[in-house]
């Protein structure tokens, strides 16, 4: 039985294991060049896809929704959040919109306990003067 693989457009670089693992489950279109895109270059790279795989740099307003073919069915956001997508003109479309809630939480408290132990270690203090002295 062969069952035809959902066809996606990724329009930022993805971690390499989220790359690798899209490649195998879907015919899929990357930007290896991780150039941001325009609207015109998103919506040529959206001729014939079934997904576009979009991050937050990416402004998927209304009038680039209302442009993107009819093959497309998800804008799969790799990302917490979804302000820079028109939610109402896809939903219009009938075009669903998922994203990935808490994607950064723990790196973000990471970053925090980083910062917090950072400040009585002295750590920028002592790195600068390294730097400095060699």
């Amino acid at each position: 039985m062969n069952i035809k693989k959902a066809k996606i457009f990724v329009t930022r670089r993805l971690p390499q294991s989220v790359e690798e693992r899209m490649q195998m489950l879907f015919e899929s279109e990357l930007n290896s060049g991780d150039k941001h895109l325009s609207s015109d270059e998103i919506l040529i790279g959206t001729m014939g896809v079934d997904v576009i795989v979009s991050t937050i740099s990416d402004q998927m307003d209304a009038s680039l929704i209302n442009a993107l073919p009819d093959s497309v069915k998800l804008i799969a956001q790799f990302g917490n959040g979804v302000d820079n997508i028109d939610i109402s003109a896809a939903h219009a479309r009938n075009i669903i919109v998922t994203n990935t809630p808490s994607v950064v939480t723990e790196d973000t408290a990471d970053m925090a306990m980083a910062l917090i132990l950072s400040v009585p270690r002295r750590v920028v203090e002592g790195a600068s003067l390294l730097a400095k002295t060699g």
